[in-house]
């Protein structure tokens, strides 16, 4: 989560600065409005292996679905759902289809960089399960295993109901595979997030 705050200040080159409310997208072309409901829809790239020991990592792609809803400042009820691909396993050829819905809280950080349209950025941590098939799920092949992310990111204001979203999470699942039954994936999600209503 560090690495990924400071990579987005350095592209941007713009200082934090405390708020203690909520930021807001001005109609004049300011800032996101943090306690607006959203609806995303992201590419993702996810980094995954098979086996432990040695890595036997490979690559899924595919989408993301998401909404939020605030319940209080700073704070979102957040439901996603996802669908990844990957049809080159590694040493193998076979492919893996990972469907997944996952529920949590998502913090906007209470900080609003000087500039039109600046990121605001946010943490997330979610839970919930997932289904996978296909040879390289191995002896997690048709099964349903535990799915948590954990991560955030930043939106970067397009217009005043359009955004650009990225992302990075630590994704970890419990599917069978023949020894520790845990993988440790890495998630990147990019995408556009559309905002329900103006802000007031």
């Amino acid at each position: 989560m560090r690495i990924i705050l400071v990579v987005a200040v350095l592209l941007f080159g713009l200082p934090l600065s405390a708020l203690g409310q909520s930021s807001f997208m001005a109609r004049t072309g300011g800032f996101l409005e943090a306690n607006k409901p959203d609806l995303a829809v992201t590419y993702q790239f996810m980094r995954s292996n098979t086996q432990p020991g040695e890595c036997g990592c490979f690559g899924i792609n595919g989408a993301g679905l998401s909404a939020s809803w605030a319940f209080r400042p700073g704070l979102a009820v957040v439901v996603e759902g996802d669908a990844d691909f990957a049809g080159n396993g590694p040493g193998t050829g076979n492919s893996m289809t990972l469907v997944s819905g996952v529920g949590g809280v998502r913090y906007v950080l209470p900080v609003q960089p000087p500039g039109r349209r600046a990121p605001q950025f946010f943490a997330e941590a979610m839970a919930g399960g997932g289904h996978a098939g296909g040879g390289i799920a191995g002896a997690g092949d048709g099964s349903f295993a535990f799915v948590g992310r954990a991560g955030g990111g930043f939106d970067r204001a397009l217009t005043e109901r359009f955004a650009l979203r990225f992302e990075a999470d630590y994704a970890p699942t419990t599917f069978a595979n023949g020894g520790n039954n845990h993988q440790n994936n890495l998630l990147i999600a990019v995408g556009f997030v559309f905002h329900w209503s103006h802000p007031r």
